[in-house]
């Protein structure tokens, strides 16, 4: 594996470099140290990082990736919970993407009939 340091993966994800670090004191990553203490990450790191973001963006906070980041890495679920829990979790998150999703879809179709309006209104001026 090709081994790749911090500021390749901040450029391949966007993410800065203070994010990473912070991320891997979080234990979100788990980087190794080279000889000179550089952080060394893998190939699949920059799909972790990604995969962070993603959840960020929908809402979910770090603690809770943290938390539950062994679920959403093969479906090991942390010592102390229970499937109950884990349901629990995941039903109270579907119900919160899907308010972002309707709430997205009328901010889409919202602006799309202004988009329309004004297209009208560049043809009208056009004549």
């Amino acid at each position: 594996m090709e081994a790749l340091r911090i500021g390749q993966v901040a450029k391949a994800t966007g993410v800065s470099v203070r994010a990473i670090r912070h991320y891997d004191r979080l234990g979100l990553l788990t980087a190794e140290r080279a000889d000179n203490r550089y952080r060394i990450f893998q190939a699949q790191d920059i799909e972790r990082v990604r995969l962070i973001q993603l959840f960020l963006g929908v809402g979910f906070s770090l603690d809770e990736i943290r938390r539950w980041a062994p679920c959403f890495a093969g479906g090991r679920l942390p010592d102390d919970m229970s499937p109950h829990d884990m349901t629990a979790f995941y039903t109270r998150k579907v119900a919160l993407l899907d308010t972002q999703i309707m709430a997205l879809q009328h901010l889409r179709d919202k602006l799309t009939s202004e988009a329309g309006h004004f297209e009208a209104q560049a043809e009208s001026f056009i004549r």
